[in-house]
Order: C-alpha cells, then sequence, then structure tokens
C-alpha cells in the first residue's frame, strides 16, 4: 500500500462515467481525490434521471477548484449520447495530458482510447459496470454495443469487471482468450462509512428495499409475499427506498392484497449518506431480481447488496447473481428461487428468530469488511500503476 501511495501522490487521473445513483465511479472519485496529483471526474447523467446535465468536477490534491454543468440537452436516442462524447472532449481535450484515463462503461472508454491517440493520456482503464448479451432489442444497436465492447476490451491497458462472468461471456461471443490476462475482477465494495445500529435501535421487524424501482428489480414478489408473511409477524413493515416509473403499479398491487399499510415508499434520495442511515435502521433486506436471461444483473455484481451488508442486513436474495451463492453459504442471507412462497418462508425464518437474525447480521457486517472499497480499488490499481 506504501508503494501505491507513493505512486498516487504524482498521478493525474481523469474518470468518465454515465451516472443515475451514487455507485462504483463515486465511490472512485472519493477514494482517489485526496490521494493523486489532480483528478477529474466527468459525469454524464442517464436520460431518464432527474438532472440530465453532465457535470465536470477537478479536484487538486483533495481540494475542489473547479466544477461546472452542461447545458440540459434533451435529445433523441443516440444524439443523446452523441452529446456526452462531445462534452467528454470539449472538457479535457485542452487540459494537460493525464497518466491514467478510466471510462466507466464501453463508450467512454472508446473515448478515452481516441484521446490516448491524440496524446492526451498515457493509459486507459475500461471499467465494466455492466455486461448484457442482449444489450437492446435492436439488432444494430446492439451490434454497435458488442462492437464498441471489443474495441474497449482489445485496445484498453487493463479492464476492470465486476464479475468473472464477464470475462466468460465476452468469450462466447468472440473474445479470444489471450486477452483474459488484462481482464481483472474488480468486485463492487461496501461503504463502511456507515455502521450497524445497535439491535436494540433498529426497527425490530422491518425490511429493506434499495434501488430503481422497475419490473426486472422483483419488488412486486415481496409484495405478492407480504400476505403470507403478515399472517406470521403481523408487526412487519417493508420500506421501499428509491424511486421508479413502476412504483404506482406497485402501489395499485398491494392495495389490491390489502398490504399498502404495510410499505413505505421514500421515492429517490439523493443523499447516499441519507440512504444508508435509513438501511441501518432496517432489520434485514431484499434483493428479489426476476429470473429472466435479459436481466443484466446475472452478468454483474449488485451494488445494493453491499450497501445492506455494510449495514449489517441480512439478505434474502433471488439466485440471479452470483453473490446469492456466497451471502447464503456465509450465512449472511439466504438465497432463494423467484417464488413468492420461498421468498415468505425465508423472510419468516429469519424475522421470527431473533437468535438467528443476530447471527446474520454479525456475519453480514463482517462479509462487508472484506468488500472494503479502499481494499477493492487498491488491489485494482496496483496492477496499472
Amino acid at each position: 500500500m506504501k508503494n501505491l501511495k507513493e505512486k498516487l501522490k504524482n498521478t493525474s487521473v481523469v474518470i468518465v462515467s454515465h451516472t443515475h445513483v451514487t455507485g462504483p465511479p463515486h465511490f472512485l472519485e472519493q477514494f482517489l481525490k485526496e490521494k493523486v496529483k489532480n483528478l477529474v471526474f466527468i459525469g454524464h447523467p442517464f436520460f431518464y434521471s432527474q438532472d440530465i446535465r453532465s457535470f465536470f468536477r477537478q479536484h487538486k490534491k483533495g481540494k475542489l477548484i473547479k466544477e461546472k454543468y452542461a447545458y440540459p440537452l434533451k435529445l433523441p436516442g443516440a444524439l443523446y449520447y452523441l452529446k456526452d462524447v462531445f462534452y467528454t472532449f470539449y472538457w479535457l481535450i485542452f487540459l494537460p495530458t493525464t497518466d491514467l484515463f478510466i471510462g466507466v462503461d464501453n463508450l467512454n472508454a472508446c473515448c478515452g482510447l481516441l484521446l490516448k491517440k491524440l496524446g492526451k493520456t498515457k493509459k486507459v482503464v475500461f471499467y465494466t459496470i455492466d455486461y448484457v448479451p442482449q444489450r437492446s432489442p435492436n439488432r444494430f444497436f446492439n451490434s454497435f454495443y458488442h462492437l464498441l465492447d471489443r474495441l474497449a476490451v482489445k485496445y484498453s491497458d487493463v479492464v476492470w469487471n465486476l464479475s468473472p462472468i464477464m470475462i466468460s461471456e465476452r468469450e462466447k461471443r468472440g473474445i479470444e482468450k489471450k486477452f483474459r490476462k488484462k481482464q481483472l475482477t474488480v468486485p463492487i465494495g461496501a461503504s463502511l462509512v456507515i455502521k450497524p445500529k445497535p439491535f436494540s435501535k433498529i426497527n425490530r421487524f422491518e425490511i429493506a428495499y434499495l434501488g430503481h424501482v422497475i419490473k426486472r428489480q422483483g419488488v412486486q414478489l415481496v409484495i405478492l409475499a407480504l400476505p403470507e408473511i403478515v399472517k406470521k409477524i403481523p408487526k412487519v413493515k417493508l420500506v421501499v427506498i428509491g424511486g421508479g416509473a413502476y412504483i404506482p403499479r406497485l402501489k395499485q398491487l398491494a392495495k389490491n392484497l390489502k398490504v399498502l399499510d404495510k410499505i413505505e415508499f421514500t421515492g429517490y434520495v439523493k443523499d447516499h449518506g441519507e440512504v444508508e442511515k435509513r438501511l441501518s435502521l432496517s432489520s434485514i433486506a431484499v434483493a428479489p431480481y426476476v429470473d429472466s436471461e435479459d436481466n443484466f444483473v446475472r452478468y454483474t455484481d449488485p451494488g445494493k447488496v453491499k450497501d445492506y451488508l455494510a449495514a449489517g442486513l441480512p439478505v434474502v436474495i433471488t439466485k440471479v447473481p452470483r453473490i446469492a451463492w456466497e451471502l447464503e453459504e456465509k450465512r449472511c442471507g439466504m438465497a432463494v428461487n423467484y417464488d413468492k412462497k420461498e421468498l415468505a418462508e425465508a423472510v419468516i425464518k429469519i424475522l421470527s428468530n431473533e437468535d438467528l437474525l443476530k447471527i446474520y447480521r454479525k456475519d453480514a457486517h463482517q462479509l462487508a469488511k472484506e468488500y472494503d472499497w479502499n481494499l477493492i480499488f487498491s488491489r485494482a490499481l496496483k496492477q496499472i500503476l
């Protein structure tokens, strides 16, 4: 770590990412900003974000010295992403050459490769947050996505993948095995700023869900299971932390099942610190991903699970992402099929047994320590600096 610390002191870094909620690129920014000589973070919000303005932040030795925002252009389809490319070049082309460009997703990584060709950066990291074999139902856009992915893998200096499944899936689509050596697994980390609440301070029968509220995230399965859970645990409550267009349908479902009074919908919470505080008040958490081939979470490492662990929450999770089996093996929760009866039984088992709940909560926070962001990023950066 000492050698890495010395190297970072004299390094200039650029991070370019598409953004919506707090995620890996933001934690990377936090990790680096006081360690490197110069850090630039460029964020391009997705078209469905509340604030769609691209932004530029520059830190020097830990101090924010410049911040600016682009005009909020609402453009159709591919033009929206071309706008992001334009702003990346507009903001970086006149800056001094940087030592390291970290492009989060294949489009941003390819921008880094062009900047490297122009002599504006020395090394490029392709940071793969998600990888989906069938990215789009449109054949052209799907092919273009995989073309960018192949270029980014082949020509970047290092590829960071959230899951080893991304490597094997790429090889199924023709990426040569010779590129495997530079593809590293850099999983989602846990922010240990948050501390689990003492058992006496938590909402004893509260279940937490965190994330964008869309169908494939599976909150509907928890609501479908609630009537059965309520029969065994009348004091149970579900808190849904996050916004999304699917919420009205979930409220109607809950109303039809007569469990709407058992659910709190917080809506979108911008401050991740507030999200962490709210999570820490709950007893357990759920990650009920829909088990479908087009659900990208099976190819990645979901961030909400690490937030749950950091807050000391045992997780009831569907057997979709790879981490589901690790949680069960390390007694941090239970992995179930996408089935309302199985989910209800798992929730009831944990919530109704206080001794078991305390063991799971302790083990959950212990596992979070193994995924400390500081350890994750230190190991990854040692491979390229």
